[in-house]
């Protein structure tokens, strides 16, 4: 039986290929939870980094942002404040699928450190250090279109054929809102996995109707969509992350992402939870959370 990613283990994403993944993840029929974290911010409880509470409050992926391949560190709260995990510490802590972003911003902006932007080399180490994905996107004023994602889906199609791309625009991100659906075909035919859109009631103008033709006109090209909360409300009240899980849910979304500006790079972990219970409901959710082996 095709096993679904909300029932994956550990080994089963170590083992797994590109295919097998964004196989399980659609035949996972909305259920799949990713959640993001600012690993360059020390993480709100002690012990722990960011995707190992992510892990724990149940995220099937897992993504490291503000990531620097070339000089990758995680942070967590410790004693030692210069104490920090690898990328293989976080994926056996996890067990999970455990990506990053990487931005392509165009060429005038110098302000982004070189190993969170995409390039030939960024790629190459994204792949040597055991990430499963890369999410290409830009942050907050970081000036990246979906014109720049486009080409940075080749670029990184032509480094490597296993890396799952994640790709699309969840926020204005400096240069305005972009719900361009006439990009999409051009986004499969370049490599991507996944395309990306803001969710229902994140951005202006984007409600469950919007939403809804955007993940038609993707699933139409073969890939999957996810839509995603990362316009800081992910530190709204539980009520407002459910409306969101059912409206995206409703909306034809194979992943729901939610973003890491709660507390310290992260949601709070209450909104996973119920991102997570709503999608899936308290079996799989419960099950997502346990299990790491």
């Amino acid at each position: 039986m095709q096993k679904r990613i909300f029932d994956y283990t550990a080994e089963d994403f170590r083992n797994a290929s590109r295919k097998q993944i964004v196989n399980s993840i659609r035949h996972s029929e909305g259920r799949t939870v990713m959640v993001e974290n600012v690993v360059a911010i020390t993480p709100p409880i002690d012990v722990v980094s960011g995707a190992e509470i992510a892990a724990a409050f149940g995220a099937d992926m897992i993504t490291l942002n503000c990531l620097d391949v070339m000089k990758p560190s995680i942070k967590i709260l410790s004693e030692n404040p210069d104490e920090m995990m690898t990328i293989s510490e976080v994926k056996a802590a996890t067990g999970r699928l455990i990506g990053c972003n990487l931005e392509p911003i165009p060429a005038d902006v110098k302000h982004v450190d070189i190993g969170r932007t995409v390039n030939k080399e960024t790629v190459e180490k994204a792949e040597e250090l055991g990430l499963d994905y890369v999410m290409l996107t830009g942050n907050p004023g970081n000036c990246v279109t979906q014109e720049t994602i486009l080409e940075a889906i080749s670029l990184v199609r032509s480094v490597s054929q296993e890396l799952i791309i994640v790709a699309g625009k969840m926020h204005a991100g400096g240069v305005g809102n972009d719900y361009n659906l006439s990009i999409i075909p051009a986004f499969a035919e370049a490599g991507a996995d996944i395309m990306m859109f803001p969710a229902p009631y994140t951005t202006p103008g984007v409600d469950q109707f919007l939403a809804r033709e955007m993940m038609s006109v993707v699933h139409e090209t073969g890939m999957l969509g996810m839509l995603a909360i990362g316009t800081s409300q992910e530190g709204a009240d539980e009520s407002y992350i459910e409306q969101v899980a059912i409206a995206s849910k409703a909306a034809g979304a194979d992943i729901v992402h939610i973003g890491d500006g709660g507390y310290s790079g992260i949601a709070p972990p209450e909104n996973i939870l119920k991102l997570g219970i709503t999608l899936r409901g308290r079996r799989h959710q419960y099950k997502r959370m346990a299990n790491r082996r």
